[in-house]
């Protein structure tokens, strides 16, 4: 029975050991010793290294030896020298070390990288022709965050609980929701040169009356859409419920209609008519209070607030209006090289 037991434990891989020689029972902390007295080629100086005193460095390579049942050490006048056995060790120890080393590296890079889902609702006009132009240098930043982006027309209904972030003109009403704001869209009357040399440039609101207007049904303020706000006294030619649809039939050269002034940021093309006749809704990123403590949530709302509506360099988020200029393309184009060259000194920094 006694043979059979050890011909079992060999089968399953376990060898019997004396209990000073099993590894399992070694203080790691004489590795630590042994690599040292290895490197430094003395007790002395590994003991100095280590700050210890010489007897404790040889008591525990005393031990290790005995655990091992090899000698790792000769010693010589000046100091000592690997035995086979040791220099053996050696290689095992500095291995472990290296993959201690990946591994903490590891755990460490996994503590700080942002990783989640951030589920982000907005307007089908930002969502549409704003926002996505700064999605590559985020997904760059932050490669471990899905983006999940839905639209809406309609920016009075609160909606948070059902997203991470919503981004609309009005605060939200739970009281567990936050509101940041990101600026102010400003909105001015927009045509295609083509639609202005056939029916020419309107000067006042009276003379919208011989123009095609085309009009928005969602309420971006309390005065409703644009034809009643202005006082038109005709119907529009064209009324949607859509931004994207409104901005592509005026760079149709379908009419005249009431666009955010960013679009002179992104299409040139597109004329201002009327800038004096302008008004103004308020943006916020609005989220509940436990979605703003996940890390993609927050990284996302301050990548909003530093570069998708910088109000700061940017005009046409501005709190107070400012009429659409020349330079604002090249304004746009800035802004948006910064986010790419943040993101380069970035992996930059990293390769160093």
């Amino acid at each position: 029975m006694e043979l059979q037991g050890k011909v079992l434990n060999r089968a399953l891989g376990h060898v019997r050991t004396d209990e000073g020689r099993d590894p399992r029972a070694l203080d790691w902390d004489y590795f630590r010793v042994f690599t040292t007295v290895a490197r430094e080629g003395s007790y002395t100086r590994a003991a100095r290294r280590l700050a210890i005193t010489q007897s404790a460095v040889s008591r525990r390579i005393a031990r290790l030896e005995k655990a091992i049942g090899a000698r790792l050490f000769d010693r010589r006048t000046r100091g000592v020298d690997l035995t086979s056995e040791g220099t053996r060790l050696l290689n095992y120890a500095n291995g472990a070390e290296l993959m201690l080393a990946r591994g903490v590296g590891s755990v460490r890079e996994s503590a700080n990288r942002i990783e989640g889902d951030c589920k982000v609702l907005s307007g089908d006009g930002l969502g549409a022709y704003w926002m996505p132009r700064f999605f590559a240098p985020f997904l760059q930043r932050n490669p471990n965050i899905g983006l999940k982006l839905f639209t809406t027309q309609d920016h009075a209904v609160n909606q948070t609980p059902l997203f991470d972030l919503q981004i609309h003109y009005t605060h939200p009403l739970a009281e567990d929701s936050v509101a940041i704001s990101l600026g102010t869209l400003h909105f001015v009357l927009f045509a295609s040169p083509e639609y202005l040399v056939n029916f020419g440039i309107p000067t006042a609101c009276k003379e919208l009356r011989h123009h095609r207007v085309l009009d928005l049904t969602s309420r971006l303020t309390d005065k409703g859409s644009f034809a009643s706000w202005a006082g038109l006294d005709h119907d529009a030619v064209i009324m949607t419920n859509s931004s994207a649809i409104l901005g592509e039939t005026v760079r149709s050269g379908g009419g005249i209609g009431l666009l955010p002034t960013y679009t002179s940021a992104l299409d040139q093309r597109l004329i201002p008519v009327m800038p004096d006749l302008h008004f103004h809704a308020p943006l916020f990123v609005c989220f509940e209070r436990e979605a703003g403590m996940k890390p993609a949530v927050r990284t996302t709302i301050e990548y909003l607030k530093e570069f998708v509506f910088d109000h700061h360099r940017m005009p046409w988020f501005s709190n107070h209006f400012v009429p659409p200029q020349k330079d604002w393309k090249q304004v746009f184009e800035t802004c948006l090289e910064r986010a790419t060259i943040d993101e380069s000194r970035q992996c930059v920094a990293a390769g160093n």
